[in-house]
């Protein structure tokens, strides 16, 4: 196998229950395009408003969007290894003829880890208020990321466990905002990073039970959808130009 030098070695990480399978391909699916849209709302209201903070944002998403592609991807090669019978998966499989299903499950889970936890680090700068221009700051964010995504290799929990303190971190810090200005559009905002924080404490402990892979897979989703709207109506009061 392609990691088999990898300590630990690194497994298909694959929880759903069978009854489940393609099911959550299709919500990190919907997961995709609300991330998108968020690039898109985000983005537009930075040419509007010209806060930095939104081109932040959207950055955030584009990375968050990245890594949930990679693994829609990383799972179809466990749940339908006969795509290699169609005719972009011949040229796929005779290019990486060296890969198995597995490999290419292993190289998604990476390339997944690595854009979760970037995009949740950006969101922390966000809410921290940590200055960007602070080169040092930022190179010791991204070794930390790199760090962190060595673990989630060696072992997924780590992974889960990592990223269920950014977001604890984002949330704690969304909260102290929330109190100050508590607008319902910080409401929704501060609602959403919760049950994303809750999406990823569910994550951690998958191994023991198939059910809660499909609980958190469904509050991901929730706490994406509610990210949206607050960035929806942002920009539909925005004056366009």
């Amino acid at each position: 196998m392609l990691f088999d030098s990898v300590p630990y070695g690194l497994p298909s990480y694959v929880f759903s229950p069978k009854w489940f399978y393609g099911f959550d391909s299709i919500i990190e699916s919907v997961a995709v395009i609300v991330c998108l849209l968020l690039v898109y709302y985000s983005y537009k209201c930075f040419r509007l408003t010209k806060e930095n903070k939104y081109l932040y944002f959207s950055t955030a998403f584009s990375s968050l969007t990245i890594a949930f592609i990679a693994k829609i991807f990383g799972t179809l090669a466990i749940y339908k290894p006969t795509i290699t019978r169609t005719t972009i998966g011949s040229t796929i499989h005779e290019t990486f003829s060296n890969l198995t299903p597995t490999d290419i499950n292993a190289i998604a889970l990476i390339v997944h880890f690595f854009f979760i936890l970037l995009g949740f680090m950006i969101l922390f700068l966000i809410y921290s208020r940590l200055k960007w221009m602070n080169q040092r700051v930022i190179v010791l964010l991204l070794y930390f990321v790199f760090i962190a995504t060595w673990l989630g290799i060696i072992h997924y929990q780590l992974f889960y466990f990592t990223s269920f303190v950014l977001l604890l971190l984002v949330t704690y810090s969304y909260y102290h905002n929330y109190k100050e200005i508590k607008t319902w559009k910080g409401r929704f905002v501060l609602l959403s990073f919760s049950l994303l924080l809750l999406s990823q404490a569910f994550f951690v402990f998958v191994i023991y039970s198939r059910t809660i892979y499909v609980l958190a897979e469904l509050l991901q989703l929730l706490g994406f959808v509610y990210l949206l709207i607050p960035f929806m109506l942002i920009f539909s009061k925005k004056p366009r130009h």
